[in-house]
Parts: structure tokens; sequence; C-alpha cells
């Protein structure tokens, strides 16, 4: 096979692009696009019309549903389905009349729940294999992002999810408060490192790959950081989870290599039978038999292809698990974990305990 055969099966990246109503995806996207890191990138956006990107558009492809930017990287609509979408999309790559995108870049409406887009994106008979998941991000409308946390919950599953979360207009609002807002993202989701963006400037390279090894601490960070929260550290904490009783977050962790094959079955029921209420499950795992560690997560009933690391990132080698539900109990979580560790002949189940 040609190299450039090999670069157009290979697996793309894909990072998604949520944030709630008004928490400035479109100035975001205005101030990616022309960089350099994005010059070879397909951008997926809900209507083509209603977002304000025209100074950017340079020219449309033969049916003028792809717009090209002059940094060569493209953009377009959803005209169906978002998987048939992209499916045209690699269908016209292949062909030769697009430009050769290297990863695609997905921006939702503001009221998308990301988990099911990324399900059913990742998991479509004719995208298997062709895609992987780079990373989801997410814009946090700083001034009136506690509110919109406190009154929807697609906006707590758009948090919760995220691998990178994007606090937009914090200079119009007090410190007061953003330690509220910051102790309520905390809450939600403590792996997910936050950066304050100030008119959507920021390095497009902070935003991409993150799902790799070089960013395998943060996923994995079991405790949330100090809080210097006006409220006080405790009392912010307390009030952000009494204001969002329905999602929650925790770490397992097992001292002992364990079986894969009954670890990735436990898995693969909890996503079967929990997926919806299963946000999301990242971890790194030792194995009987692997002399390297395995990286895995999933997003709702979507379990992503293990990744195997050249080595572990640090001393520590227990099995770690990052979990965010929404109404799961964690001994649900628990219980099933050990039920196939058992059936495989862990007689006893050595779990540390390590809640987010």
């Amino acid at each position: 096979m040609t190299q450039n055969a090999t670069a157009a099966h290979a697996a793309i990246p894909v990072t998604l692009l949520s944030g709630f109503l008004g928490s400035g995806k479109t100035t975001l996207l205005n101030r990616l696009l022309p960089q350099p890191a994005l010059g070879r990138c397909a951008v997926v956006i809900n209507e083509l019309g209603a977002i304000g990107l025209d100074h950017l558009f340079v020219g449309t492809s033969r049916d003028e549903t792809v717009a090209l930017l002059e940094n060569g990287c493209l953009c377009c609509g959803v005209r169906d389905e978002l998987a048939s979408t992209v499916t045209e999309l690699l269908a016209r790559r292949e062909r030769g009349e697009i430009p050769a995108f290297e990863r695609i870049l997905i921006e939702t409406t503001g009221l998308a729940r990301p988990g099911p887009v990324i399900s059913l994106l990742l998991g479509d008979a004719a995208l298997e294999g062709r895609l992987q998941l780079d990373g989801i991000v997410t814009t946090v409308d700083a001034k009136h992002g506690a509110a919109q946390l406190a009154r929807h919950e697609e906006s707590r599953q758009q948090v919760a999810v995220a691998d990178r979360l994007l606090l937009t207009k914090a200079e119009l609002t007090d410190d007061t408060a953003l330690a509220e807002l910051t102790a309520m993202l905390e809450t939600l989701n403590p792996g997910a490192p936050r950066i304050t963006v100030h008119n959507g400037e920021i390095d497009a390279q902070r935003l991409l790959g993150i799902l790799t090894p070089r960013t395998l601490r943060p996923w994995l960070r079991a405790t949330p950081a100090p809080r210097k929260s006006l409220m006080g550290g405790a009392s912010a904490a307390r009030a952000a989870r009494e204001a969002h009783p329905d999602i929650d977050s925790f770490c397992l962790s097992y001292a002992q290599p364990l079986p894969i094959e009954a670890f990735e079955t436990a898995l693969t029921v909890l996503l079967g039978y929990h997926g919806e209420r299963i946000l999301r499950v990242k971890g790194i795992g030792n194995f009987i038999g692997e002399t390297r560690p395995i990286v895995f997560h999933g997003v709702q009933q979507l379990l992503h292809e293990p990744l195997r690391l050249d080595a572990w990132p640090d001393d520590d080698r227990t099995t770690r698990l990052v979990f965010i539900v929404q109404g799961l109990a964690r001994s649900v979580i628990e219980e099933t974990i050990t039920h196939f560790l058992r059936e495989a002949g862990v007689s006893d189940v050595e779990q540390r305990d390590a809640a987010a």
C-alpha cells in the first residue's frame, strides 16, 4: 500500500466542540480556523448559514455544500444525519473532490448532548475504524454558566463529558460568581482542565491531541484540586453537589493485575445496560499477561479501542477507572465489575477507594 493510500485509510481524529447557547462557540471557531494547526481540517457545523464565518470563506466546491477557507480548511453543514454527512465527506476526500483533510472538528448545537452525538457517530457501521475521538471541548459562559447548569440538563452533560472546559466572558463577571462556577465545574468534572478564554483567543494546539498518552495524567486525576473559593472550599463543594445531585464523578482503583477479558466484559455490560447514565469512563489498566499498561475510554454506550502505552506514566501500577455518571449508583458499577472478576477466578477483589 502506498503512503498516500495508508494515510487515506488511517483513522481520522475527531474533536467535538460543545457548549450551551450563547457560550461563545462561534467566536472560538472564528479564532481557531485561521490557525495553521487546523489547516487541513474539515469543520462540520449544524447550519452553515447560521454561523458567522463568512469572512473566512474564499470559495466553494462544485456542489456549493462545502466552503473552502483560505488556509486550506473546509467547512460544511449537516444536511441530513451527522454520520451521513461525515461519510459523504470521507468519500469525496477519497475521490479527490475536496482537500485531503487530516482531522474533523464538529460543532454541535447549544442544546445537544455530546455523549449521544459521539456514540452515534463513532458507532455507525459505515464509519467503523475510520474515525477516532481526539477530545471533547466545551465552552462555558462564565457570566451565565451557573444558572444554565442549574436549569438545563444539556448544559450539565456538556460539562460532565468534556476533556477541556473553556471559560468564556470571564471579564463580565465578578470574582465571587466565578469562584462559585468554578466549584460547580470541579464537582461535575474534576478531571477536565479549565482554560479561561478572552474573545475566543486560544492556541489551537491546546485543543488537539487530547486523548493521547501525553495527556494521560489529567484524565486520571482522582481528587479535585484545592478550591480557592470565597465561599470556602468545603462550602463550595457542598453547594455544587446539592445543586447537581444527578451527576457524580468517582474513581475506582484495583491493586492487583486483572484478567483483561473479564474486565472488558464488565465494562461492555455496564455500558450496554446503563450507557445512557454513564456519561464518560476513562482509565488505565494493569492486566495479567500484559507487560504494558492499557488505556481505555468510553462515551455512553460506546467503548473505544484500547490503547497500549509504551510505559507507565508514573510509578503507580494500579488499575484506575474514572466514571462520570448521571442518576446511577456507584455501587452498581462496583458490584458489576466485582462480579465478572470473581467469575474469572479473582477470589479477592482488592479495591482501593479513591473518590473523586
